[in-house]
Parts: structure tokens; sequence; C-alpha cells
């Protein structure tokens, strides 16, 4: 059997990775899980989870009020059902302006899948010309 993921697990390969940018990485400041502080650049805020949930996009989403520099970190897992929420959860990241890191546990690699910034929809002509059509159609 394995052992239950722990987000203390999370903390030593997201501190490597951001240290290999230059930033100097300090754990568990505040209500905040990893903040990273290069020169006089703005912080980096990381909320560390062992899964997506609703309560991550909520602490995220209030670390937005002290800087624009808000990753959430979770688990990269094996399987579909994964990929699949983690495309739909990039999908949100983006939409909310934050970043969104995952890790590979068997050897701490983290792969940055959204960087935080506004967000910026794509339009679809197609789309709205379908729409359009449509609503012209109805009585």
């Amino acid at each position: 059997m394995t052992e239950a993921v722990r987000e203390t697990d999370l903390y030593e390969p997201v501190k490597r990775f951001l240290e290999g940018q230059g930033y100097a990485v300090k754990g568990e400041i505040g209500a905040v899980d990893v903040v990273a502080c290069r020169g006089d650049e703005t912080p980096v805020f990381v909320e560390l989870k062992t899964t997506f949930s609703l309560s991550l996009f909520h602490q995220a989403i209030e670390r937005l009020a002290v800087s624009e520099l808000i990753y959430i970190a979770v688990p990269h897992k094996p399987g579909k059902v994964f990929l699949r929420s983690l495309k739909r959860n990039v999908a949100l990241c983006r939409r909310l302006g934050i970043g969104l890191l995952t890790i590979r546990l068997k050897d701490g690699f983290v792969y940055p899948h959204a960087d935080p910034g506004p967000y910026q929809p794509r339009r679809s002509n197609v789309k709205k010309q379908r729409l359009l059509k449509e609503f012209a159609k109805r009585t």
C-alpha cells in the first residue's frame, strides 16, 4: 500500500524549483504555504494541496489581495481522470489569474502549467455567428 501524500511532501520540490530561479524561499509564513522573494520584485506565493479542491482556489483568490503572483501546486497523478481534471483546472486558473504547478513525486520534478496573469479570453467568431444565426431564427 502506498503512503498518503502530505502537503509537506510538496514543499521541498517547490522550494528547489523556485530557488533555481533565484528566489529566497521560506515556508509557512503567516497563512501562506510558500513565500518566495527575489530582490525588490513582487513576492511569489504558493498554496500547496494534495488534490484540487474548491478551498484551494478560495485560498489562492484570497492571496490575490496581497500579490498578483499566486500559484497553486498539487501532486501530478497518473491516469486520464487526473489529466482531464488538470486541463479544466488550468483553464480555471487562467481565468482567475492564478498560476498552476504540478509536482511529480517520484523525482520531485515541478511542471508549470500556467503562470499568473490577467485573463485574455480567446474570441470565437464562428461560435458567435452560430449563436446569432440561431437567435435570428427564433420567434
